[in-house]
């Protein structure tokens, strides 16, 4: 359902720049050609959206053992790192217009402005509800997930609606007023409006692509879930915490246990109780490496009799 409301999107979409293009050039307007090659950069941005999706859904295999979990986060740093480029290149243009006015035809800035803006605003409003996903993971519990790289596509969209909204507001002034550099005034506004709500998706999506920890939880938080989840833990080290889509929260550690003769299923009641407090908070994919005190580094099993793989 997704790739088909994507592919509609692409379509209009792709309506909308040859419109703009076409009477761009007809009225000698800067705003019109400009939001046209914008509008590109949103076809752009779908595409790679489209194809994410796709590989996001993809089995995963011996050889790509964690699937395409990242291609999410990969296509919204993409999008949003070109939609940063387009909005100073939009915001050159402007200035550079506003000290070079130039005569056009404002009507044909507002029809075509005006037919974009809801052709747009369509596709950010399907695109702003493709992007929640409500999912449990828990019985009780129930998460929802926004995905990172359809929220990119989102902006593109929205950011687009505003600049076409520009445009008209733009025609109207001229037509009435002949204020020429107003559409470069209203660029530079949009422009920064839609850089600043940007920005945390290009952070988010890059330290995600780094591996940083960006899963809402504090230190204080961990300990408590796995300190005081049994008198049985001593500590725990080698903690690794990364967000590789908008839907997998990963987590592994190594688990230091007190007891040496600790049997095995007192061992999986610890384990299980962790994960159960993991879980409950959005974790969905948990490795835990067991050891005791006085023998961890050589990762030897706490059981004396019975023999456990760590890796289980």
């Amino acid at each position: 359902m997704k790739a088909k409301k994507l592919l509609l999107i692409i379509f209009f979409n792709l309506i909308i720049i040859v419109a703009e293009i076409v009477f761009g050039f007809i009225s000698n307007s800067f705003a019109l050609i400009a939001d046209a090659l914008h509008n590109t950069g949103d076809v752009i941005a779908i595409i790679i959206t489209f194809i994410a999706l796709k590989l996001g859904s993809a089995n995963s295999s011996f050889k790509y053992t964690f699937g395409f979990l990242k291609a999410e986060m990969m296509a919204a740093f993409t999008n949003t790192l070109f939609l940063f480029l387009t909005m100073f290149y939009m915001i050159y243009e402007a200035i550079n217009r506003l000290f070079n006015p130039e005569v056009i035809e404002p009507l044909y800035m507002i029809v075509v402005g005006t037919i974009a803006v809801v052709a747009n605003g369509i596709s950010a409003y399907i695109l702003n509800n493709m992007g929640v996903d409500h999912c449990s993971s828990h019985e009780h519990s129930h998460h929802q997930h926004e995905d990172a790289n359809i929220k990119s596509a989102y902006l593109h969209m929205l950011s687009d609606a505003l600049i076409s909204v520009g445009v008209v507001v733009a025609g109207i002034f001229i037509y009435y007023f002949k204020i020429y550099y107003i559409d470069s005034i209203l660029t530079v506004i949009f422009s920064f409006y839609i850089l600043s709500h940007s920005y945390p998706l290009l952070k988010k999506s890059f330290l995600s692509l780094m591996d940083v920890n960006i899963v809402d939880i504090s230190e204080q938080k961990l300990n408590e879930i796995i300190l005081n989840s049994s008198s049985e833990v001593l500590n725990y080290y080698h903690l690794h915490i990364n967000k590789p889509s908008s839907k997998h929260n990963f987590i592994s550690f190594h688990l230091i246990l007190k007891r040496s003769n600790i049997t095995l299923k007192e061992f999986e009641s610890v384990v299980e109780a962790i994960r159960e407090n993991l879980e409950s908070i959005g974790f969905n994919h948990i490795i835990i490496q067991p050891h005791c005190e006085q023998n961890y580094e050589v990762k030897l099993n706490c059981d004396l009799n019975t023999k456990v793989d760590p890796h289980e």
